[in-house]
Parts: C-alpha cells; sequence; structure tokens
C-alpha cells in the first residue's frame, strides 16, 4: 500500500505526485513519482518512474541553459540531490554539504524546498543552508550567515555538568544564551534575485528573513511560538506566508509583517494558493481540510462547496492553475473545476 508524499501541478491537466510504501520512515530514500494526465485516454492517464532517494520538494524550471522558452519539473532531495526532469535528456545534481548521510555532508542538516527565482534555483533547508544555482552542477551557499556550526555546537557542550549537579541549571542557562543558532528553512519565494523571503522555525520560534541582494534582514513575526511553513508573493507589498498554530502574516519587508486575526483554531497550514479572489489553504489538522480566507475581510471558513469524503487521514497540498483546483492528501487526489469535485482514482489504491 502507498500514500503520497508530495505533489505539483504541471498545468491544469497534468499532475505529479510523489509516493512511498505506507509506514516507511519519512526519509526512505525511494520514491515513485507518478504522472496523472487528465485529457488522456482511458489507460493512458498514469505514468511512473522511481527514484532513489526520497522527494523533499518538486517545482518546475526554465532553465536558461537550455530552453528560456518553456519549464520542466525538477525534484529535490532531502539530501540535495537535484533531478532535472528535461523532456531531451534528464540529469541530476548534488548540493555539497546537504544532508545527513550523503557522502559530503557537513553536518548541518537536510533540505526541505527549492524554487525558481529570476533565472536561477535556490534550495534551502536545516542549519540555516541557502543556496544557489550558478550554472550545471554548481551550487553556492548564497550565504553562511546562519549556517549552524556543528563545531562550535559540541564545543560549547564540553564540560557539561551532570543533570544532578547544582551548576547545571546555570550552566544550561549559559549555554541557551551562547550557542550557535540553529535555523531550519522550510520555504523559499522570491520576486527577484534581490527580493527573496525565506520562513522556517529556530526550536518552537517562528523565523523570516528577507534576502536584499547582499544581506539577510530577520523580519519581526510577533509571535513567540510556531513554525512558519509556506510563503505566496502577490506584489511586491503583499506577501502571505502560513505555518502551523493557525498563523498567517500578511506585510512586506518595507513595511513589516502583523499576523491576520483568525478565529482561535490550531490548523496547521501547508501552503497557499490563490483561486478566484480567494486565499485557499491546506490544512492536515486541528482541524484539517480546506479553507479558505477572504483577503478583503479576513474571514476563513471552509471551502464551499464542501470537498468529498477523505480516504486518508489529511490533505497537505493544494494548487490552483486558472479555473482548475488540485488537492492531493495522504491517499486523496481531487480535481475542482469551479463547479464539482472530481476524485480522481490512482491504481495502486483500492
Amino acid at each position: 500500500m502507498i500514500e503520497f508524499t508530495r505533489a505539483c501541478a504541471r498545468s491544469a491537466n497534468v499532475l505529479v505526485i510523489a509516493a512511498a510504501l505506507a509506514g516507511s520512515d519519512t526519509y526512505h530514500p525511494e520514491t515513485r513519482l507518478f504522472r496523472f494526465e487528465h485529457d488522456g485516454q482511458a489507460g493512458e492517464q498514469w505514468y511512473f518512474d522511481d527514484f532513489n532517494f526520497h522527494v523533499q520538494d518538486v517545482t518546475l524550471f526554465r532553465n536558461p541553459e537550455i530552453d528560456a522558452t518553456t519549464d520542466y519539473l525538477t525534484y529535490l532531495s532531502s539530501e540535495g540531490d537535484v533531478f532535472h526532469a528535461w523532456w531531451k535528456g534528464n540529469f541530476r545534481e548534488k548540493i555539497p554539504a546537504a544532508g545527513t548521510w550523503a557522502d559530503d555532508a557537513k553536518g548541518h542538516g537536510r533540505m526541505s524546498a527549492i524554487a525558481q527565482i529570476g533565472d536561477r534555483l535556490y534550495a534551502c533547508g536545516q542549519g540555516g543552508q541557502i543556496y544557489r544555482r550558478q550554472g550545471q552542477d554548481d551550487w553556492q551557499l548564497l550565504t553562511d550567515a546562519l549556517l549552524f556550526d556543528r563545531t562550535a555546537y559540541q564545543k560549547k557542550k564540553e564540560g557539561r555538568p551532570k543533570t544532578t549537579d547544582p551548576a547545571y541549571l546555570d550552566w544550561l542557562r549559559d549555554y541557551q544564551k551562547q550557542a550557535p543558532r540553529n535555523i531550519s528553512f522550510n520555504a523559499i519565494a522570491g520576486l527577484s534575485e534581490d527580493a527573496i523571503y525565506l520562513c522556517g522555525e529556530e526550536a518552537t520560534r517562528p523565523i523570516l528573513y528577507y534576502w536584499d541582494g547582499t544581506a539577510l534582514h530577520e523580519q519581526k513575526v510577533h509571535l513567540e511560538e510556531a513554525a512558519l511553513t509556506n510563503i505566496w508573493i502577490e506584489h511586491a507589498d503583499s506577501i502571505w506566508v502560513c505555518g502551523s498554530e493557525g498563523v498567517l502574516l500578511h506585510g512586506s519587508f518595507a513595511r513589516g509583517f502583523t499576523p491576520v486575526n483568525l478565529r482561535e483554531q490550531l490548523n496547521l497550514f501547508h501552503m497557499i494558493t490563490p483561486y478566484r479572489g480567494q486565499l485557499v489553504m491546506a490544512s492536515s489538522v486541528r482541524p484539517g481540510g480546506l479553507f479558505e480566507l477572504d483577503p478583503a475581510t479576513s474571514e476563513l471558513s471552509r471551502f464551499s462547496p464542501s470537498m468529498p469524503k477523505l480516504r486518508g487521514d489529511y490533505i497537505f497540498y493544494a494548487c490552483a492553475i486558472g479555473d482548475v483546483l488540485w488537492v492531493v492528501g495522504q491517499k486523496d487526489i481531487l480535481c475542482f473545476d469551479g463547479r464539482e469535485w472530481e476524485r480522481i482514482e490512482h491504481p495502486d489504491l483500492p
């Protein structure tokens, strides 16, 4: 039995879905990528490829080195593999130093997200990792300003008193003040290469940064606890950021960010997509489901008409292309055309 883990809408008719064996480890290094073609003939709608890495994120890349007129799917693994699914010839790259068990890993942690900004690909992850693709097989750190220093981290733990020692609490307070920062970025998006936003978390604290082309600027979030998970850029002065604990932020680097006053609930919002004048968000828990926000009034409600009853436990993906809204969950693929919902049956699920 499989379950879906990632998704990317290629178009209003084509959806790509990553799947793993149900019950496998979260970062198990095997993924099956399915391609669904909605307008295909019966028996010619589903295609798949197997990959020997864990697919962490999927994006579309219009690569000026190859063809500036069209884009292709690009997959990021949690270990820093970047697979370019170019129709004339696939190729694979590796972000040096990224990952946890890769041969060249430097202990910074796993990768989380990949996106095209300007003409380049950018990727981010745990340990303050931010990379920019300079060209084929050429990934470089955008900045090491927030890069987690594991050596310094281990060194500061030397001489730690036992937890039963009366001096332990004093040592812990000093350690927490002086320990190297360990930031995990969950998403990256940009207007241009000198206007990039990154969001994530540091322990339990939400983190939001802006890159102006030369330096990072930490943004005030005015929240004590949350994880920021996704960014949608409406325009230069209207940036939306969602996260756990029902968090939704709105603003920009120029004017700052403020929380949108939602009703009391603890949704884990995974992403934001604009659809017919509303902002649509997929939530997996507390409560889960599909929600829509009126940006003019900040009124949050469940998406109408309601989705069909889920076969799995949650949804994690919602993306609109034109009038088509794709929704993917653990064991569900749904499509809304503006009038009614359609359940997409998968050949490997009962």
